[in-house]
């Protein structure tokens, strides 16, 4: 529950005086009941990085501590005061990582021991409970006892803070973040069960309200849905080891949680490409999938998150099909977007995000980062310039079905309907085999009043380990994956190759997109404009003649 603005600062206020810091002050070392054990994978070569004074994209030395350093980008300061990087220290292993732990850490406590606005925010403070309770073998044991007593102060400090501060103004993912920390931290201190059950209580509402009935997170996006998982995984194992019986409830929204998991999982094992999302690491997703405790299906439709996956042979073609039901920083603007991707190869993808780069983070939430149509390059749900939209204005409909044994989903949109006096009809169509994929873009025109479009522009963004090259007639574009094979793309409109950015991972590519250009400016007089295109698997002997 969010608070008025004035209570806020009435609140902020009380934090911020001499009176509050000292009675924080007073609160002594909780030596911890009940163990945690943080059961994720860290990244070995990440852990490498710290060592050698990279965290979270910042750089320092001895002669500078990381915590003097202000990261310009919200997402990078969250994730430097959250301490989940332990992980790849721990991964790294050593006596040299958990010295540079307790380094960094002991560096903390002296610079942000006391409360501070930001740094002890409700999610990034839980966050960080969670980590130094869920990574303490690794990083604390082996430390002295005076430094051991001094995590432990900090740890029951910052829990009573977050106790006083429950009702914060932090909400989604970051209120999940928020009441982890607490319940991990109140049960590992034994603190009293009265708080432990109101955590609970806080929990399940906002289980009700984040989640969607089909499993999915309102997000909409793969990789918030996986940290939320990992977090409701987090407080099951701690109920558990307190003994509590709500674990089990906790269990049922983790199964549901995980089909939806699956279904924007591609064959290499790893996340599609939407709202603010990366591919994550295979080994943290196979290793969340084994904490699930249960036999997992995978759904293959999901109307409610607004989206659809369609598996053939060894291709998976992935679909968003959802207006943005919940507008918040991670929504892109991606209704009808595609990813498609045959075993272990990935062919068309999305561009991703950039957790680091504030500013290439909101390019990449435009329409033009993403495989789909848009109409003179302007966005059509959150515009670029980041005005919602009304969602309910862009009436949504989709249908899936069996033509002749292909799989065919049909999307159906106003996106461009105020602006233009447009409706968008995508539909998609997967062979039973998976090596053709067929796609058809209909414009059709209203009559309503509104500007005249120039062009529609249909993108193809390419995995940076795909080779595409424009044949001799500019009749079709080759493309050859590096995992071998040869796949055609062709189109009734003019066609072209042209650069783009694939942001998936934490290292930004270079790669190519295919555009298809048609003009609209005959729309008005034609009432409908359609164009159409494929992408199907040859022979290598086929490739051979261009």
């Amino acid at each position: 529950m969010s608070l008025p603005a004035f209570v806020w600062s009435l609140r902020q206020l009380y934090f911020n005086n001499p009176i509050y810091t000292w009675r924080l002050s007073r609160i002594g070392a909780r030596d911890i009941k009940t163990p945690v054990s943080d059961p994720w994978p860290g990244e070995i070569e990440v852990g490498r990085d710290i060592i050698n004074g990279k965290i979270v994209g910042l750089n320092f030395c001895d002669r500078q501590s990381v915590w003097e350093i202000k990261p310009k980008d919200p997402l990078s300061f969250e994730s430097l005061h959250g301490f989940t990087w332990l992980r790849h220290l721990r991964a790294q292993g050593g006596g040299e990582a958990r010295q540079i732990a307790r380094k960094l850490v002991s560096d903390w406590l002296n610079s942000f021991g006391n409360w501070h606005s930001t740094v002890w925010r409700g999610d990034i403070l839980g966050e960080r409970i969670s980590s130094w309770l869920g990574m303490f073998d690794f990083f604390c044991e082996s430390g002295s006892d005076d430094f051991r007593n001094l995590v432990l102060e900090s740890i029951s400090k910052q829990i009573t803070h977050g106790l006083n501060d429950i009702n914060s103004n932090v909400s989604g993912m970051k209120r999940i973040r928020s009441l982890k920390g607490l319940i991990i931290g109140c049960i590992a201190l034994n603190f009293d069960e009265e708080r432990i059950d109101s955590l609970q209580r806080l929990l399940f509402k906002e289980l009700e309200m984040q989640l969607f009935s089909d499993g999915g997170h309102t997000s909409r996006s793969p990789s918030t849905h996986i940290e939320f998982i990992m977090a409701l995984i987090d407080i099951r194992n701690i109920l558990r080891g307190y003994g509590l019986e709500t674990s089990e409830d906790l269990q049922i929204y983790i199964v549901k949680m995980s089909r939806m998991l699956r279904l924007w999982r591609h064959g290499d094992g790893k996340l599609a490409l939407f709202h603010n999302s990366q591919e994550n690491g295979k080994p943290l997703i196979d290793s969340v999938l084994g904490q699930i405790e249960s036999q997992q299906k995978t759904i293959y439709s999901a109307d409610q998150t607004g989206f659809h996956k369609i598996s053939a042979g060894s291709s998976n073609l992935i679909v968003d099909t959802g207006a943005s039901a919940n507008l918040n920083d991670e929504n892109h603007d991606s209704l009808t977007a595609f990813e498609f991707s045959t075993g272990k190869q990935r062919i068309i993808v999305n561009c991703g995000t950039s957790p680091g780069n504030f500013e290439l983070r909101e390019a990449l939430k435009t329409s033009a980062a993403h495989s789909m149509l848009t109409v003179d390059d302007k966005s059509i749900g959150i515009a670029a310039r980041r005005e919602p939209i009304n969602s309910r204005n862009i009436v949504t409909a989709v249908t899936r079905k069996l033509v002749d044994a292909c799989s065919l989903i049909e999307i159906t949109h106003e996106g461009y309907g105020e602006s233009y006096g447009l409706t968008h009809n995508r539909n998609l169509y997967l062979s039973a085999d998976g090596t053709d994929l067929r796609g058809e873009e209909i414009l059709n025109y209203s009559g309503a009043p509104g500007a005249l479009p120039d062009k529609a522009i249909v993108r193809f963004h390419l995995h940076p380990r795909v080779r595409a090259s424009l044949v001799q007639d500019g009749s079709s574009i080759l493309l050859r994956p590096t995992s071998g094979g040869f796949w055609r793309f062709k189109t009734d409109s003019a066609l072209a190759l042209e650069e783009s950015l694939y942001s998936g991972t934490a290292i930004r590519q270079r790669t190519e997109q295919i555009t298809i250009v048609r003009s609209l400016e005959d729309i008005r007089d034609k009432n409908r404009v359609v164009v159409r295109w494929a992408l199907s698997k040859e022979s290598s002997s086929a490739s051979r003649l261009g």
